[in-house]
C-alpha cells in the first residue's frame, strides 16, 4: 500500500482546516470560493484540485495556511497548483511567511515546495534566501534547490552551487549540482568539485567570459572523460531497427547494462545511480519503439504486436560484442527484468551479475499487479488509480482497453484531460512518497514512446535455468503496487541470489533511497572485475 494514495489522504485534516475558512472569499480576481475548495478536496479528479489551488489567494491568510497545509499533505500535482499560486505572492507580509518556512518548517515537503515557489519569482531579492537553502539539512531539499537555480543565470548563482559543490556529500546532489551548472554555465568541468572551483575562480574574472556561452572544447573533453553522455552506439536487430546505448563512467568494475523500466527514458534513472560511475561503466539503453520491428507476432482486431523479447536480448549480446566488453552485469527494472531473465539464459557466459528492480516473475504476476490497482483504486474511491489499473488490459478480439469497455457500458463520460491524469497517477505509483518534488521534476523527461503491445506468456519459472550459476541481486520497495514483496523472494530463490526489501520506497529504490541503493548494488558487484582474457592458452 503506497503511503500517500489520493484523494482521501489527510482528508479529514484538511477538511477540518477547511472548516477555519470565511465563507467567501475577496480580493483576488479569479477568487475561490470555501465550497469550490471543499469540492476540489473531495474530487478524485487531480486535475480539477491541481487547478483549484492554483486560483487561491495567497494573500488571503486562511488561504495561505490552506495552500501550505495542502502543500504538506498532498502529492506532487497537487502541490504544483499550491507553488503556483504561491509564486503570485506579492505582500511583504507573505513573503516573510514563505522565507521563515524555506528556512524552518520541519517538514522537508513545505521547505521544497517554497524553495521552488521563490524560485520562480526570479526575483533577486529572493536569492540569497534560496543560496542558503543549499546548506538544509536534508538533502532532498537540496536537490530541488540546485535544480530550481539552474535557471537563474548568475554569476550569484554560480557561486554559490561552485560553493556548495566543495562540501557536499550526497552523491546524488552532487549529480544535481554537476547538471545545473552545466545548463547555467555551458563550461562541462565535469563531476569533481575542484574543477569547477579552479575554472570559476578564471572565468568570473574574465571580461570577454559571457556567463551561458557554449564551451565546445569542454564539451567534448567531458563526453571523453564519462561525464556526461557519451557517443551513442546503435546495434542493427531486424530490418534496420537499432538499439541505442549511452555511456557514462569508468573504472575496474563489471560495466552495468542498465534498462529502465518499459516505456521509461533512462533520464530517470541517471542522476541517482552517479555512486557507480566511478567503479563500473555504465550502458544506459534506450529501447527502439514496437511498431519499428517487422514481421512481429500479433493478437486482436487492431494487431497489437507482443513484446519483442527474444529479438532486445540477441541485439544486447550484439552490444556487448560491438563494446568488446567480455561480460555484463545486467540491471532491469519491472516487466523490462524478463528481457534480463532471457538474456541470462541464453547467454549466461555473458552475464557476470543480475540487477533486479522491482521485477515480475511473468505474466500472471502482471495481471495480479493490475489487479491490485483496480480493487485498491475502486475500494478507495481513487478512480485514477482504477481507470489505469483498467487500462492495462485489452480485448483480444476487439482490441478495446477493458477501461473502454468499462466507460461504454456504464455510460461514463471521459472527463477533460482523463489520459493525463491517469498516466500522473501510474508514475505517482511509482513512489512511496507521493509528496516528493523530484517525481514533478522527472515527470517531463520520464517517457519513451514505445508503443502499446500485448504481454508475453512469461513465466520465469517455467524458464530453463542459466546453464551457469549467477550472482543475483533482488531489489524491491515495501510499499510497491506494480510488484510483490513475496514475487521477488521467489525470483531471487529461483536465482539462489540475494533478495533485499527498502522499507521508504515504491518501485524505485534506486531514487528514494538512492544511497543505500548504490551502496548494496556496489557491494554487490565489489567481486567482479573486468573478466581478462587468459593469455596462457594457445
Amino acid at each position: 500500500m503506497t503511503s500517500f494514495s489520493i484523494p482521501t489522504l489527510s482528508l479529514s485534516a484538511l477538511c477540518a482546516a477547511l472548516a477555519l475558512l470565511p465563507p467567501t472569499v475577496n480580493g483576488q480576481e479569479e477568487g475561490v470560493s470555501k465550497g469550490a475548495i471543499g469540492k476540489a478536496l473531495r474530487s478524485p479528479n487531480s486535475l480539477i484540485r491541481h487547478d483549484t489551488w492554483t486560483k487561491m489567494n495567497p494573500e488571503e491568510k486562511s488561504q495561505f495556511s490552506m495552500l501550505v497545509k495542502i502543500m504538506a499533505k498532498m502529492p506532487w500535482f497537487d502541490r504544483d497548483g499550491t507553488i503556483k499560486a504561491l509564486a503570485t505572492a506579492a505582500s511583504d507580509e507573505v513573503l516573510d511567511k514563505m522565507i521563515k518556512a524555506l528556512k524552518k518548517d520541519k517538514d522537508r515537503a513545505v521547505r521544497q515546495g517554497m524553495a521552488v515557489a521563490l524560485a520562480k519569482m526570479d526575483d533577486p531579492i529572493f536569492y540569497k534566501h534560496l543560496y542558503d537553502a543549499l546548506d538544509d539539512k536534508d538533502p532532498t531539499v537540496r536537490r530541488v534547490v540546485v535544480h530550481s537555480l539552474r535557471v537563474h543565470k548568475k554569476p550569484e548563482a554560480v557561486d554559490a552551487l561552485v560553493k556548495r559543490f566543495q562540501k557536499e556529500d550526497d552523491p546524488v546532489v552532487k549529480t544535481f549540482l554537476e547538471s545545473s551548472l552545466n545548463e547555467l554555465t555551458q563550461a562541462y568541468r565535469g563531476p569533481k568539485a575542484e574543477y569547477w572551483l579552479s575554472w570559476w575562480e578564471t572565468a568570473k574574472n574574465d571580461p570577454d567570459y559571457k556567463l551561458g556561452e557554449t564551451d565546445e572544447d569542454a564539451k567534448k573533453a567531458a563526453e571523453d572523460l564519462g561525464h556526461k553522455l557519451k557517443k551513442r552506439r546503435t546495434v542493427s536487430i531486424l530490418g534496420g531497427v537499432t538499439l541505442e546505448s549511452s555511456e557514462r563512467g569508468s573504472g575496474i568494475g563489471v560495466p552495468i547494462l542498465i534498462i529502465p523500466p518499459y516505456g521509461y527514458s533512462e533520464n530517470i534513472m541517471l542522476p541517482f545511480l552517479s555512486g557507480l560511475e566511478q567503479r563500473h561503466k555504465l550502458h544506459y539503453i534506450k529501447l527502439p519503439p514496437v511498431r519499428s520491428f517487422k514481421n512481429l507476432r500479433t493478437v486482436s482486431a487492431k494487431n497489437i504486436p507482443y513484446y519483442p523479447i527474444d529479438q532486445l536480448v540477441d541485439a544486447f549480446e550484439d552490444l556487448r560484442k560491438q563494446t568488446n566488453e567480455e561480460r555484463f552485469a545486467i540491471m532491469a527494472c519491472g516487466m523490462n527484468s524478463w528481457i534480463a531473465m532471457r538474456y541470462a539464459k541464453k547467454y549466461p557466459k555473458s552475464v557476470a551479475g543480475i540487477l533486479l528492480v522491482a521485477p515480475l516473475s511473468g505474466v500472471k504476476e502482471y495481471a495480479k499487479a493490475t489487479g491490485r490497482f483496480k480493487k485498491q483504486g475502486k475500494s478507495k474511491k481513487d478512480t485514477e488509480m482504477h481507470y489505469f489499473g483498467l487500462g492495462r488490459t485489452f480485448n483480444t478480439n476487439t482490441g478495446e482497453s477493458t477501461l473502454d469497455s468499462y466507460q461504454r457500458e456504464n455510460e461514463i463520460t471521459k472527463w477533460e484531460g482523463e489520459g493525463g491524469c491517469i498516466d500522473r497517477r501510474s508514475w505517482s505509483l511509482f513512489f512511496h512518497d507521493e509528496r516528493d518534488y523530484v517525481i514533478s521534476m522527472l515527470y517531463p523527461v520520464k517517457n519513451h514512446v514505445m508503443g502499446s503491445v500485448a504481454i508475453p506468456d512469461f513465466d520465469l519459472f517455467k524458464e530453463r535455468k542459466p546453464a551457469l550459476r549467477i550472482p543475483t541481486l533482488v531489489i524491491t520497495g515495501k510499499s510497491s503496487l506494480y510488484n510483490s514483496i513475496e514475487d521477488s523472494k521467489a525470483i531471487a530463490k529461483y536465482y539462489r541470489g540475494i533478495p533485499l526489501v527498502y522499507s521508504f520506497s515504491s518501485c524505485m529504490p534506486f531514487c528514494e533511497e538512492s544511497k543505500r541503493f548504490n551502496k548494496d548494488v556496489a557491494g554487490f558487484l565489489k567481486k567482479f572485475t573486468r573478466v581478462k582474457k587468459d593469455k596462457s592458452k594457445k
